[in-house]
């Protein structure tokens, strides 16, 4: 027996957001002070984007050849260049970079300072549909 079409279309459709399933790591110390991580399991929500900012902030696009060539940032363009490029540029290739994850929604600088010649901390807040998370960073100049 075909079932009619005009009964299966008259129900209005509700859109559904999947899980955002990601690696779940967990960092511990050891008995001698070093990080260790490790995974346990999934993680959902706002840890997910946490780690997705993670993944993205620490991959250098075009650097890893089964990545999808959007994927990563670039931050190659920043060594050799001064502190004052870096603060002029950081927001519009922090930008690029994570708002292609639909989950992101936004983001902030809070601070950026040089740690050392060549060396740069970069505090960010980044808003998501599950809700803000900061994220700090160091890079090299």
């Amino acid at each position: 027996m075909i079932v009619p079409l005009r009964d299966s279309l008259a129900k209005p459709l509700i859109p559904v957001r999947l899980p955002s399933l990601a690696w779940g790591f967990i960092y511990t110390d050891d008995d001698h002070g070093a990080i260790i991580s490790r995974l346990n399991g999934y993680v959902d929500g706002l840890e997910a984007v946490r780690q997705t900012v993670h993944a993205i902030v620490h991959t250098e696009r075009y650097s890893v050849p089964h990545m999808h060539p959007d994927d990563g940032i670039e931050m190659e363009q920043f060594i050799g260049r001064s502190f004052n490029y870096f603060r002029a540029k950081i927001k519009n290739v922090l930008n690029d970079a994570l708002l292609r994850d639909d989950r992101i929604t936004g983001l902030e600088i809070l601070r950026i300072f040089q740690e050392a010649p060549g060396s740069v901390q970069c505090e960010v807040k980044i808003y998501s549909i599950y809700g803000a998370v900061d994220y700090g960073f160091n890079t090299r100049l």
